[in-house]
Formats: structure tokens, C-alpha cells, sequence
């Protein structure tokens, strides 16, 4: 499949995915997720190590496509957003790690495309928030759904509620956002974490993965003994065939 709305390039152990639709503040249509859909379908999680998803500068994605939306039915609208929510929830269930980067304008659906992610980080221009009940809609990608878990009850539905931007130091101090990168240094920031997803162990950043997914699922001792079987699979394949030795 040829992608016009996404860009993909490989570094090593890592692919980068790149929102290409910045006429559009890259905007989410629905190609964009079909492409998105396609990619994580068909990706080879084998040779990869880490999935980093961005935007540009200006703009990681001003949310879901307002004309297109307004163009549909009741049943097409649902339908849609159960494909969407199937298509970001593939980040959630991807053998490995899922890293955005967020430069300026992240809203609505972008903003719940990067909460499907594994790991979230910011540049100081970031800008977060949920504007959809200006429109009178609400989320439709999962945001009444991870907002809560990511930033607590609370503190999600006064910024769901009331449409305010999220303040980059709230969404950090509440755990939407992991890192928040001076707009200088984001560029090299993104650099360095590539190499350093390049270096790591692929067995045990699958492994890691998987216990933070079955985690989020099952009762904690289920938690317990899910860590105990992958920690001696991992000890028997590396360390004690002389892939720890370093240590």
C-alpha cells in the first residue's frame, strides 16, 4: 500500500512514522488511519526495536477532520469510531515500544493517538487540550477512556468537561506527558533516544512490553507470576549465554 498521509523511515531498529498532512495541521482523515491501520498491520515487529510516531513542528495534529466528519450518519460515525479505536489500540497490543513526539498543536484526536502510545514526549510549544464539546460532539478516538487512567478522574473531566488546554506542567505532573523538551533541543532529544532504542536488548524490550500490557489487564497475582516466567525465560536466553556479561 502506498501512504499519502504518513511517512515512514527506518533507522536500524527503529521506524519513524511521520503525520503527513501539513496543509492541514495534520488534520486525521480517514485515509490517514486506514494508512496508519495498514502499517501496524502488516509491520514486522521482528526487526524493530521501537516505533516513534511525530509530527512537524508546528503541529503533531490539530485533531480529527472536521469536514469530513460533519459529512457523516449516525451508523457511519460510530463505525468509524470503532475502526479508530481498533486502529490505536494496535499501539497499545505492538510488541514494542510506541514513543510520540509532540510539537506544537495537539488536539483531540491527535491528542488520543498519542495517548495510545507507550511513552509521550513534549516540546515547551506542545499544546494539549480537548476541544471537541465546542462543536458539540465529544472524544471519539478514546479519550473518555484514557484520560481518566492517564491523568485520574478528576483532573480528566475538568479538562473534558470544560475544553481548557492542558497545561504542559499538569500533564506531566499527572503523567500524560513523560518529558517536556526545551523546542531547541527536541530534534536532537528524538535523535538520542533513537540510538539509544537502537542499543537495547530486543528480547527484553519485548519482554517489558508485554508485562506492562498483561499488567494493565490482570489481578496482581497474575502481575507477579506473568514477571517471574518472562524473567527466567530472558535470564536463560541471555545472560546466562553470555549476553549479560558486561554486568
Amino acid at each position: 500500500m502506498k501512504y499519502s498521509y504518513i511517512k515512514c523511515t527506518q533507522n536500524d531498529k527503529v521506524l519513524l512514522v511521520r503525520l503527513n498532512r501539513p496543509e492541514k495541521l495534520n488534520a486525521i482523515n480517514f485515509l490517514m488511519v486506514q494508512e496508519l491501520n495498514h502499517l501496524l498491520t502488516t509491520i514486522d515487529t521482528e526487526k524493530l526495536n521501537a516505533l516513534f510516531i511525530a509530527g512537524n513542528e508546528k503541529a503533531f495534529s490539530a485533531g480529527g477532520d472536521l469536514s469530513e466528519m460533519k459529512t457523516l450518519s449516525k451508523a457511519e460515525a460510530e463505525k468509524q469510531s470503532q475502526y479508530i479505536h481498533n486502529t490505536f489500540r494496535m499501539l497499545q497490543s505492538l510488541a514494542i515500544p510506541t514513543v510520540v513526539f509532540i510539537s506544537g498543536i495537539c488536539l483531540g484526536g491527535g491528542l488520543e493517538l498519542a495517548m495510545h502510545c507507550d511513552i509521550r514526549i513534549a516540546a515547551e510549544n506542545a499544546q494539549l487540550g480537548f476541544p471537541e464539546l465546542k462543536y458539540g460532539i465529544i472524544p471519539g478516538a478514546g479519550g473518555t477512556v484514557l484520560l481518566p487512567e492517564q491523568m485520574g478522574y478528576h483532573q480528566s473531566a475538568y479538562y473534558l468537561l470544560t475544553g481548557e488546554p492542558i497545561p504542559l506542567t499538569i500533564a506531566q505532573q499527572q503523567g500524560l506527558i513523560q518529558q517536556v523538551i526545551p523546542n531547541a533541543n527536541f530534534k536532537a532529544n528524538m535523535e538520542n533516544l533513537l540510538s539509544v532504542m537502537n542499543t537495547l536488548n530486543s528480547q527484553a524490550i519485548k519482554a517489558t512490553k508485554t508485562m506492562l500490557q498483561l499488567n494493565r489487564l490482570t489481578d496482581i497475582n497474575t502481575r507477579y507470576m506473568n514477571e517471574a516466567r518472562l524473567f527466567a525465560e530472558l535470564l536463560e536466553k541471555n545472560i546466562q549465554k553470555g549476553v549479560g556479561e558486561r554486568f
